[in-house]
């Protein structure tokens, strides 16, 4: 019994080091996978172009306005009862996170109900969520400038006009939060109702904002 106890004990430790070279092989692999994944860039989805459209406090806005700085858009309306509230809550608390992480990151929220959303109804939309004007604006302005922004700039889906006798006020819009780098290119779609959509994305700002520098 002794001599087959010696017998397993011997094969045990040839196995060892042939294990130990197997699980570092896949640990470097992984490790090498990873930092790979971090070295590629960041898509680049298309450029957005121009739209001149009016902040919350009725000034011109466009797109230049923010070059030179990453920026996040989301389409909503004030009196949404569906999918809106959350992509404001989500776009005020990456607001908080950026200013957390000292990001400069800028935010647009474009109304795609134009003809109730002045901007004096959207400065006090802003307000209730918190908002800090100073880089997160308010947008509203002609409905069909809205619409080709939304669906040829934005590459995000439009449809319907405000009426209360219909669902979701018979608006029906694209609920992705989309990432901007600093020349107005697109780089990103997130989904606003996946948490780790959210953290991903202040991870690829992060990201643009060191490419910039």
């Amino acid at each position: 019994m002794n001599g087959q106890g010696n017998q397993v004990r011997q094969a045990q430790l040839r196995r060892t080091p042939a294990r130990a070279v197997v699980w570092l092989s896949a640990l470097l692999l992984m490790a090498s996978f990873v930092a790979c994944r971090r070295a590629v860039p960041l898509p680049v989805l298309g450029k957005l172009g121009t739209f001149k459209l009016q902040d919350q406090s009725a000034q011109p806005f466009s797109p230049e306005k923010l070059r030179g700085r990453v920026w996040v858009a989301a389409f909503m309306f004030t009196r949404c009862p569906s999918i809106c509230p959350r992509i404001t809550r989500e776009m005020q608390q990456l607001q908080v996170i950026a200013k957390a992480k000292k990001l400069e990151v800028s935010f647009v929220s474009i109304s795609v109900d134009p003809e109730n959303d002045t901007p004096s109804v959207l400065r006090s939309y802003g307000a209730k969520y918190n908002a800090d004007f100073a880089t997160w604006s308010f947008l509203t302005g002609d409905y069909a400038l809205i619409k080709q922004t939304a669906e040829q700039g934005f590459k995000l889906a439009l449809d319907g006009r405000a009426d209360a006798k219909q669902a979701d006020f018979g608006i029906s819009h694209g609920s992705h939060l989309v990432l901007l780098d600093v020349e107005g290119r697109i780089r990103g779609y997130y989904r606003s109702s996946e948490d780790e959509a959210m953290k991903q994305l202040m991870v690829d700002a992060g990201r643009l904002i060191a490419e910039a520098e």
